[in-house]
């Protein structure tokens, strides 16, 4: 109750500084520093978000001295100072903050919701002009459809801390219990059900596991096979509009067939309590599963440490009647955003600096570090033990988001590339909401309705409740929220067309 009390006492100061801030030079267009003269202050403070490599520093290092943000200080031309949010409540304290006047000159803000409502309280600088002339590396690090995601009026607020991973999971595969069976890698839905139909005659198990413990862990697990009948994505399109994928006649299919595969024992028994998959594929008492790429690293790590003979691999999603298949894209936006402060006292600083980090050499410092020390070249190219990347994983607190080469290399490093690069040719489904402003009647019904729609998956797939119950289902989903959600996200969706 007092946190919460607390938290409107430093929306409501907020909201009174930001007004009185209208009247005067802090609240023109225009930021501090002019973009057009050279910017002599070079003192630039900075908020982050809690890292937990932050815990990683050792003897005298700490976020503001390290062999690392040293040189980055020297070469961007900028003196860095950072300071970490709290790991708990951060979203409170970036309210006091903002509330008390005293704000850094750069900040990370969690969540779509509270971008978007802090920008439209006036909490942020127009970052457009900025971009133009400060930011030229921008260009190449996020798209313009990104850049447009994050508009409020027109106007550009915050800059998306930028996601490499394109794709996150797919089906794995003990291939050496395939090959044991003289089967071929499925390509369809029926052929997936004859392989595990063999799987179940011949060595009694269960082929398909599943961890569906956990909120959010069922839609997660069966990605790949509800993208077979085309609703493996949050919403769909439909003549012209978006509709949730779990109240579709295809998602009734899907069931359907999740359904018939439990019911003959084809998919793990205890998938719904499940709260992991690794040690069933470890072991081998299943064969296929929905498997993160660093899951599908622990799995084949622990099997040759084991000293056994199992392999995997991923299989390319199989498809459906109509040839749909693929695995959902990963949200490249909405997970936090970097914005300068309205009040901020180096807003050009701020830019400058943050161009410095995204741009080439900034990047490859906070990607392999100091040549020498922490990698080699070695025919023009840097090369990175898993040891020496390791020795130096806190450098990703510093980032304003993640290349694709800093991702590449950093795997590369670790030994994950062999488990992500089969990844990246399969097909990506979009999640077309992923591009939206925040919508209140579709945001603060997310979470309850995944969980609603996920509770009664699991149901109908372990036949706890009827599939003729689907349409009863539907109803129920659009009586808490549902379709006043999907109607608010639709004026966005068709307008934006």
């Amino acid at each position: 109750m007092n946190n919460k009390k607390t938290a409107l006492i430093s929306m409501s100061a907020l909201l009174v500084i930001v007004a009185s801030g209208c009247g005067s030079d802090a609240g023109t267009e225009k930021p501090s520093g002019s973009a057009t003269t050279a910017n002599k202050n070079k003192d630039v403070s900075i908020m982050m978000s809690y890292h937990a490599s932050l815990e990683q520093f050792q003897g005298s290092d700490n976020m503001n001295s390290n062999k690392l943000i040293n040189i980055i200080k020297e070469k961007s031309g900028i003196n860095a100072k950072y300071e970490a949010l709290p790991k708990d409540n951060p979203g409170q304290k970036v309210s006091i903050i903002l509330a008390s006047g005293d704000v850094p000159d750069l900040m990370r803000i969690t969540g779509k919701s509270d971008y978007f409502k802090l920008a439209q309280q006036g909490a942020f600088e127009p970052l457009d002009e900025l971009i133009k002339s400060s930011i030229p590396n921008l260009n190449a690090y996020l798209t313009p459809e990104i850049m447009d995601s994050t508009r409020l009026d027109g106007k550009i607020y915050g800059i998306p801390h930028r996601v490499a991973q394109k794709v996150g999971a797919g089906i794995l595969m003990r291939s050496d219990i395939t090959k044991e069976l003289d089967l071929k890698d499925p390509v369809t839905v029926d052929d997936f059900y004859a392989t595990l139909k063999t799987i179940k005659e011949k060595k009694n198990l269960a082929g398909l596991t599943a961890a569906a413990a956990n909120p959010g862990a069922f839609t997660t697990s069966f990605l790949p096979f509800a993208s077979a009948y085309g609703v493996d994505t949050r919403t769909v399109v439909k003549n012209g509009k978006l509709e949730f994928s779990v109240l579709q006649p295809e998602y009734k299919e899907f069931l359907t067939t999740m359904k018939k595969w439990y019911s003959e024992g084809l998919i793990d028994q205890e998938f719904s309590i499940n709260k992991d998959v690794k040690d069933r594929m470890i072991n081998g008492t299943s064969v296929f599963s929905t498997s993160y790429w660093a899951d599908a690293f622990t799995i084949d790590k622990s099997m040759k440490d084991k000293k056994t003979s199992g392999t995997v691999k991923y299989i390319t999603p199989i498809t459906g009647k109509d040839g749909q298949s693929g695995v959902p894209e990963e949200a490249v936006v909405g997970g936090s955003y970097w914005v300068i402060p309205k009040q901020a006292k180096n807003k050009q600083g701020a830019a400058e600096y943050l161009n410095y980090v995204i741009g080439p050499e900034g990047d490859q410092l906070l990607t392999y570090g100091i040549e020498g020390q922490d990698f080699k070249m070695e025919n023009g190219k840097p090369v990175q033990t898993a040891e020496q990347s390791n020795a130096i994983n806190w450098r990703t607190l510093y980032f304003f988001g993640d290349t694709d080469p800093s991702f590449f290399a950093r795997l590369g490093a670790k030994g994950f590339l062999p488990f992500y690069e089969p990844l990246i040719p399969f097909k990506r489904n979009r999640e077309e909401t992923v591009f939206s402003p925040s919508v209140e009647a579709f945001d603060s019904k997310s979470t309850e309705l995944r969980n609603f729609g996920e509770e009664n998956s699991l149901k109908f797939i372990m036949g706890k409740r009827s599939l003729d119950e689907f349409d009863k289902f539907v109803q129920e989903y659009n009586a808490k929220g549902g379709k006043a959600a999907i109607d608010a996200m639709n004026e966005w969706y068709t307008k934006k067309k």
